[in-house]
């Protein structure tokens, strides 16, 4: 059974949230857009202790315009689904028979719903399961029920970033052995890496093939007559070796230091009660990254994706999204009402749509997917031109979060289907040209009920450089041509080709920006100026 959706209405910094997660699902999202809430809410439903939570007013969202009200409520609700037709009958959810719902795409479904309601300081909570309609299922047993979904499904939540123990902190008294001698061996590999012996790594490396089968490896039960796993999932005899297990045998010392790292962040993060032999865990992992050098953290992120559990995991980097699937990747954008989150259906891009995403954005670009507005341009010269005219008007562009893509490599309409599903603005700067039209009625094509200057920019000359050379930048095209004055007959067209060939375009963009600097006259091109701050209120939020 896996985590199928997860809503949230009125908990700490979310007012409302619904998300649709997968084996693997990454989260990104600014500052304060309920990234942390989430990972809270979901580490509180299902501790691994199985204990009823407590509340305090603290945990209820504030509507800032209504401000403290005095009753709130919030609903944490998580849907569950089989991995495969049948799960349900496995020995493990024999219990939840009056609970489970009907089939969605064959397979069942339990909803469990943990609530709060906080009236004169009082807080009352309960744990419940709801029907298909969203109706409490009356059950006198509601509270055991979910003590044991908690205790078979908890949520593991690795906060360290760098998966590494504070120098000096001692092992609990309830680690075990094998914990014991898996964090010794970790802590001088970490401190003394040219001192660690090979038969110290040997042991380490034992201890922590044993907590792989422990924790890590999706068995049968013999008395099970039903599989615990989705057909595809690992299944681990004592005869095999573990994926990751393998990395470590055969990798460095820094691969086996990050494993036994993430391993030993495991057992804390699990705290101090043993998860039950039949646990399969929910793993998260709040930004990864941190302090993790690149060739580390790709080190880190290929045994995360071999641990054969569901995992959660927050991300500000760029390199790591590099090595996520497009619809593996949700984007947290806060509005003033809720939290919203965009993802890119599987089927929303045809393959070579996706192939071409995925390589010019998620691979060249992975940034991009932070950013908040698209600034979609044809060229080279765009891209130094835009960056540095903002820079001239007193805006930074990345700063905003606008990110300017050339699209003429990638095609634009998968650019478009792809920022409108993760909810970030565009905005399209095409020539004058038969190819720019072209690229224009792609555009209006995809331009939902706004007026179409909010997304198309259709410059009145064939290019950038025929439209600066129009508007006050004749002289500077003429100087990098090497044509003077004396030569009139020299029609434009000639003239721009003659110092676009002198000059490569990074370099005639840099004169146009020095010239624009120190010796242009006229102030900045007003349709250029005004591309910038339509680009700039789209990533404000400025309709």
């Amino acid at each position: 059974m896996r985590l199928d959706r997860i809503e949230i209405a009125g908990f700490r910094g979310i007012n409302r949230l619904s998300l649709q997660v997968d084996e693997l699902t990454v989260l990104i999202g600014e500052n304060a857009w309920g990234k942390s809430s989430l990972l809270d809410a979901l580490e509180i439903a299902l501790h691994p202790s199985g204990d009823k939570p407590q509340f305090k007013r603290s945990d209820f969202h504030v509507d800032h315009v209504l401000g403290v009200l005095p009753e709130q409520q919030f609903q944490i609700i998580l849907r569950w689904q089989e991995s495969f037709p049948g799960e349900h009958k496995a020995r493990r959810y024999r219990r939840f028979k009056p609970v489970w719902n009907g089939t969605n795409a064959g397979c069942r479904t339990l909803d469990y719903c943990l609530s709060a309601t906080i009236q004169e300081s009082k807080v009352s909570v309960r744990r419940a399961f709801l029907s298909s309609q969203g109706d409490m299922i009356e059950h006198e047993n509601s509270d055991a029920l979910a003590s044991h979904l908690m205790q078979i499904h908890p949520v593991v939540r690795v906060r360290d970033a760098r998966r590494m123990r504070v120098p000096g902190q001692a092992v609990t008294k309830d680690n075990t052995r094998l914990e014991q001698r898996l964090d010794n061996t970790y802590r001088r590999l970490l401190m003394m890496p040219g001192h660690v012996n090979k038969g110290e790594i040997k042991s380490g490396l034992h201890a922590m093939r044993q907590l792989l089968d422990h924790y890590f490896a999706a068995y049968e039960h013999d008395r099970d007559p039903y599989p615990i796993h989705a057909p595809g999932a690992l299944a681990i005899t004592h005869n095999q070796m573990h994926p990751l297990e393998a990395v470590a045998a055969n990798t460095s010392n820094q691969s086996r230091l990050v494993l036994m790292g993430l391993l030993s962040a495991f057992v804390r993060a699990r705290g101090p009660k043993q998860l039950k032999r039949n646990a399969r865990p929910v793993m998260l992992f709040e930004d990864p990254e941190g302090r993790l050098h690149p060739t580390l953290l790709n080190q880190a992120w290929r045994l995360i994706q071999l641990m054969p559990m569901q995992k959660l995991l927050t991300t500000n980097s760029g390199d790591l999204l590099a090595g996520v699937q497009l619809d593996h990747i949700r984007r947290l954008v806060r509005h003033p009402t809720e939290t919203h989150s965009h993802q890119v259906p599987s089927h929303l891009l045809s393959q070579d749509e996706r192939r071409r995403v995925t390589f010019h954005v998620r691979f060249h670009r992975p940034s991009a997917l932070f950013a908040r507005c698209w600034l979609l341009v044809e060229g080279e010269t765009e891209i130094w031109l835009f960056n540095e005219l903002a820079r001239l008007q007193g805006y930074d562009l990345a700063a905003e979060g606008v990110h300017l893509i050339e699209f003429a490599q990638s095609g634009l309409r998968p650019l478009i289907k792809a920022a409108k599903a993760l909810g970030i603005e565009w905005h399209l700067v095409a020539d004058g040209d038969m190819a720019g039209k072209k690229y224009a009625a792609t555009a209006r094509g995809q331009i939902e009920h706004q007026p179409e200057g909010a997304r198309l920019t259709v410059l009145p000359d064939r290019d950038i450089e025929h439209y600066l050379y129009n508007n006050g930048y004749e002289p500077l095209f003429r100087d990098m041509a090497g044509v003077t004055a004396q030569q009139p007959h020299m029609n434009d067209k000639r003239i721009i080709a003659k110092a676009l060939k002198r000059y490569a375009k990074p370099d005639a963009a840099l004169a146009i920006i020095a010239y624009t600097e120190n010796e242009l006259n006229a102030p900045i091109p007003k349709l250029l100026r005004w591309v910038i701050q339509r680009a700039i209120g789209l990533a404000r939020g400025v309709g």
